[in-house]
């Protein structure tokens, strides 16, 4: 095989230049890996959510009603566009636990048997449903994280308050379903929380006999045909089940599951683009710097190349392909341990969000899209340094550059400040201003690198602030205790008069659907005390709204989605599900901002006129004397009509439990963080020793000692590096801002309420990774500044 001359020149080259050409092929190993293993990631959660919907039925559209006979269904497959419609009954009932602990769990029926069934169940152990068996009464599948959670295994029991009644029913197996991959209690649920919420599957008949529901559904779902119509067969389902206590009715992508999981696969796919995007764009900047430098110091070279034949577009096609080369590296390093990542990513979100199976796989089309990408980008930062060949005249080349024209420094129009610095630092202020775009070049660098940390580490923050702030500013009560049902306020004094609760504040909540104008939000109203010390609200600007008088305090995220501002006047729709519906006017005195949920508040006077009730509760905040919590929970477990009791302390506890994937990805982040700054300051002070190797051989020459040799180039990299810390901390508090926003755009998180919340630790642990860089950058200097033979360095030649 025979290897032209210019190849070998090329191979030369890499080796000459290879710690360069190693840094930025990291550079770009990492946005390729990015870029893989986070788009191949969404590749194969939307395959795997696609076919679970798919072949177990995922409903196109809920109803809800307070109840309505089964025959009805009929009617409703009678639609023209209906091809499927299934009836259920779903309620939230109490779970005894064995440790006197209660729990919710959303019975869910299905019709047997559940073969063809909307929704139907996906089992994952044991078996489905027995029909005609005389277990089947009692038989219950249990969604996978709760049992786990639990410790429950087939042939255990479990044990609900239905009716006031205790009912024991006998786990089968666990299993999941299409609209349960993400089970939370209500979108006011920040995470999931399996220990105390799951999902309880029966069979209609046991729902029906449990629940005193017997030949009624308060649920229909339905498939749609292809091609159908929505809008228009959704309002005709609207008005056959008008009669029956319709209280609401919401189409597949509203749906909260799939709402979560499209808008994290969202969040996702657009992380892979903006952080890719910023690996390979300083990469290329990185290659037009190098490779800019390598065509200037190689004159001599490249106007012999073109005394001997060769033309310019071919030499500079071969210094192009130096920078495709390190694109090919960087694809080859990065391909692979992106598919490997995505893989491992693909299986954390399907346990998150409760995927039965991953369709895995190599995705051709990310790999195809990261080719050209980072191709392109090579290509274009190649012929753009290298356009420098075409001005290479033979003859000219075999003499010196003359030094090119610089402008002053901006402070030697100071005389006196400029007198007054030390001539090492002019000299590396000369040297900043003769090299421009290398300078803005590593600022720009240093800026990603440094933002990108604060950008990491503000998640923790966010979080931390929040979940501090949401249980001990807002919430100040020990225990929240719901009914199974609204009770009479004098209910309470049972658990009033328990020895270890020093203050009880009732309160009443309500589901309802505010409207505004042509626009509407389901929503929960609570309504509180007047003078309730265990529960405070905050407008958005942090100051605290005290809930008294008539009118409403609507959530932010509410008032956001319908455009109400304080003053005007909405329309509030109950939602009970239980007795007629109660329509109001209230007046808008307040938006009220909360880091977690979408609860809008008025006073407990004002909710019960609104559904027409006097003295009506339907649970209490408590305070409890420290250290008897346990006697409390104790004394509570025998009070049926309890339907939850709340601990503030275990919930701030089970939330940060949930957070650990968090830090996972922080810590992911900060490594790319420190790669890209790494191969800034490297490539940087690679360039500048370069270019000053002659200043510097002739200061050993005339006496300079190494430490005050190296010493110029250390000032250089920190008046760099420093400067790029500067304006990299404002710039990660900006990229943390438009982080957020795009979060919160998507529906599926509007009823979280994120502030922008950065310690100062965490800017000086960014600041930090800039002395980190600096040491890096004057330890390469030191040793190269040893290496140097001053008598070779000193011969005048290329």
């Amino acid at each position: 095989m025979v290897v032209n001359a210019l190849t070998k020149r090329l191979f030369r080259n890499f080796i000459v230049s290879r710690g360069q050409f190693l840094a930025i092929t990291a550079v770009i190993m990492v946005g390729v890996t990015v870029y893989v293993s986070m788009i191949s990631t969404c590749y194969n959660m939307t395959k795997s959510a696609d076919w679970f919907y798919h072949d177990y039925n995922f409903a196109d559209y809920y109803f809800q009603v307070v109840k309505a006979p089964q025959g009805i269904l009929r009617q409703i497959e009678a639609v023209s566009g209906v091809i499927k419609a299934t009836g259920r009954i779903q309620k939230d009932v109490t779970i005894l636990m064995e440790n006197g602990e209660r729990g919710t769990a959303r019975l869910t029926s299905f019709p047997l048997p559940v073969e063809n069934d909307v929704n139907r169940p996906y089992l994952l152990s044991g078996s489905l449903f027995k029909e005609g068996a005389r277990e089947s009464k009692t038989q219950v599948l249990l969604d996978p994280k709760y049992a786990q959670a639990n410790n429950l295994s087939i042939g255990g029991t479990v044990t609900v308050i239905a009716q006031g009644r205790e009912v024991q029913l006998d786990v089968i197996g666990t299993a999941t379903s299409p609209e349960f991959i993400y089970a939370v209690k209500d979108a006011a649920s920040f995470m999931p929380d399996p220990k105390c919420f799951g999902i309880f599957m029966i069979t209609n008949s046991l729902a029906e006999e449990i629940l005193d529901l017997s030949g009624q559904v308060n649920q229909v779902i339905i498939k749609l045909a292809p091609g159908a119509d929505e809008k228009r067969v959704s309002e005709s389902i609207k008005n056959i089940l008008q009669p029956y206590g319709l209280l609401a009715s919401y189409p597949r992508k509203d749906q909260f599951s799939a709402a979560i999981l499209d808008g994290e696969l969202g969040q996702l796919r657009n992380a892979a683009v903006y952080f890719s995007s910023i690996f390979l764009g300083i990469a290329a900047l990185i290659e037009l710097v190098m490779l800019g430098r390598m065509v200037k110091i190689q004159r001599l070279q490249i106007g012999t190349m073109k005394a001997i034949g060769y033309g310019s577009f071919q030499i500079m096609l071969h210094y192009t392909e130096y920078a495709l080369a390190i694109g090919i590296l960087g694809l080859l390093l990065g391909i692979f341990p992106g598919i490997l990542f995505s893989a491992s990513l693909s299986k954390l979100y399907a346990s998150y969000f409760n995927l039965p199976e991953i369709i895995g796989g190599v995705n051709l089309q990310a790999i195809f899209y990261s080719i050209v990408l980072t191709l392109g980008v090579s290509a274009v930062a190649g012929l753009a340094a290298s356009r420098g060949v075409l001005g290479v005249r033979p003859a000219e080349s075999m003499r010196p550059v003359s030094p090119g024209k610089a402008g002053k420094v901006f402070l030697e129009k100071w005389a006196l400040v400029w007198e007054k610095i030390d001539l090492s630092w002019k000299m590396c202020l000369r040297s900043v201003n003769r090299n421009r775009f290398r300078t803005a070049v590593t600022v720009l660098g240093v800026m990603f690198a440094t933002g990108l940390l604060v950008l990491a580490l503000f998640m923790n923050d966010t979080y931390t602030y929040m979940l501090n702030t949401f249980f001990t500013r807002d919430q100040l009560y020990d225990y929240f205790v719901r009914f199974d049902a609204p009770v009479k306020e004098t209910e309470l004094l049972a658990i009033s008069r328990l020895d270890a609760v020093t203050r009880v504040e009732p309160v009443l909540e309500a589901p309802v659907k505010i409207k505004f104008g042509s626009l509407s939000q389901d929503e929960v109203i609570m309504g509180m005390l007047p003078d309730a010390k265990l529960k405070k609200i905050w407008d958005s600007s942090g100051r605290p709204l005290l809930v008294d008088g008539g009118g409403l305090f609507l959530s932010q995220s509410t008032a956001r989605k319908l455009g109400v501002k304080k003053g005007d006047r909405v329309q509030v729709e109950t939602l009970l599900g239980t007795g007629p519906l109660r329509l109001a006017t209230l007046k808008v005195v307040g938006i009220n901002s909360q880091f977690i949920g979408g609860v809008s508040y008025t006073t407990l006077e004002q909710l019960n006129s609104v559904l027409e009730e006097k003295g009506v509760v339907s649970g209490a905040m408590l305070k409890v004397a420290p250290g008897r919590s346990t006697e409390f929970e104790k004394n509570l477990s025998g009070m049926n009509r309890i339907a939850s009791i709340t601990s503030r302390s275990k919930e701030l506890q089970g939330f940060r439990e949930n957070l650990g994937y968090m830090f996972v990805f922080i810590f992911i982040m900060v490594v790319f963080a420190v790669i890209l700054g790494f191969a800034i300051v490297y490539n940087a002070s690679v360039i500048s020793f370069a270019e000053r190797k002659r200043e510097m051989a002739s200061l050993r020459v005339i006496g300079y000692r190494v430490k005050e040799v190296s010493g110029l180039l250390l000032k250089e990299n920190l008046l760099q590096t420093v400067f790029g810390v500067f304006v990299g901390l404002p710039f990660g508090r900006l990229m943390s801002e438009a982080y957020m926003y795009s979060a919160m755009k998507d529906e599926a998180y509007a009823v979280y309420s994120f502030q922008i919340v950065i310690y100062p630790l965490t800017y000086l642990i960014s600041a930090a990774s800039g002395v980190i860089f600096i040491a890096i950058a004057y330890w390469f200097a030191v040793k190269n500044i040893i290496r140097l033979d001053l008598v070779e360095v000193l011969k005048a030649r290329d």
